[in-house]
């Protein structure tokens, strides 16, 4: 595979990596908290909060995001949350990406955020949906994100450095978030993990790593790397193969947070005396 093809390869996966963000469940409304700044604020986000979780009423959630942006104009910050969070997702109205992004990035300039939230407005800026794109503002939202362990973020930003957007290609840096999140289960960044390992992109080149991360997402039904694997495995030694299927399952058991198995024959090196 050539270096075009492995770049254009990998933004393709770093795209429909970044789709997961859109299936996400934000936090729910808090509990409404003493703001000493706006005692109106305060009230409104009491009542949404009452109207959010049917708190001596019916549940209504029309009501609360009313409410809830009624605190949101007024510039309190978890309310700006909340009501970007229930616009995003639908609550009390139809979804509504640009008014929920707006909301979003509005709580989390003032340092109300969730890793979701952050996930979701790096995402916009890198993709330029509902707002332009902007890579130098994607960069800064998606690092806060994938700090907190936000896998879709995690992605998004090592396809930033692999692809040198918003600064210099940083394959090292790439690799290191691909294969972070790839220890947390996702077969697209263990896929690209094992690309870039196959082909010494960011590190030294190592092929039964590369072949071992390509069958553990290959087992999580990601068809590029059954292919990446099986073309991979033809050019390997039955040596350098066995070690590479041993790796895999050590790197599976990693990831599902396995103990080793148990030993189910003798050790050959101590039989027992005649």
């Amino acid at each position: 595979m050539s270096l075009l093809n492995r770049q254009a390869f990998i933004w393709t996966m770093l795209q429909l990596a970044g789709m997961a963000v859109y299936f996400l469940v934000l936090a729910g409304p808090c509990s409404a908290q003493a703001n000493a700044g706006d005692e109106t604020a305060r009230r409104l986000k009491a009542a949404a909060y009452r109207a959010y979780y049917g708190v001596n009423q019916s549940v209504n959630y029309t009501l609360a995001l009313q409410l809830y942006l009624q605190a949101a104009e007024r510039g309190d910050a978890e309310a700006q949350f909340v009501a970007g969070g229930m616009l995003y997702q639908g609550q009390g109205t139809d979804p509504d990406k640009r008014n929920g992004f707006k909301w979003l990035l509005a709580a989390a300039e003032q340092g109300k955020a969730s890793p979701e939230s952050l996930a979701i407005i790096g995402a916009m800026y890198l993709r330029g949906s509902t707002v332009p794109q902007n890579f130098l503002e994607a960069k800064k939202w998606l690092t806060k994100a994938a700090e907190q362990g936000n896998l879709a973020s995690q992605n998004d930003l090592a396809g930033m450095f692999y692809n040198g957007l918003g600064g210099a290609r940083d394959y090292k840096r790439a690799l290191e978030l691909y294969e972070k999140a790839a220890f947390q289960g996702d077969a697209m960044a263990q896929s690209n993990t094992g690309l870039m390992y196959a082909s010494g992109i960011g590190t030294e080149t190592d092929r039964a790593k590369g072949y071992a991360w390509y069958s553990l997402a290959a087992s999580r039904g990601n068809a590029g790397a059954a292919v990446n694997r099986n073309n991979l495995m033809m050019n390997m030694p039955w040596e350098e193969l066995n070690r590479a299927q041993g790796l895999a399952l050590e790197l599976y058991r990693q990831v599902e947070n396995l103990k080793a198995p148990k030993q189910i024959a003798p050790n050959l090196q101590t039989q027992p005396d005649e």
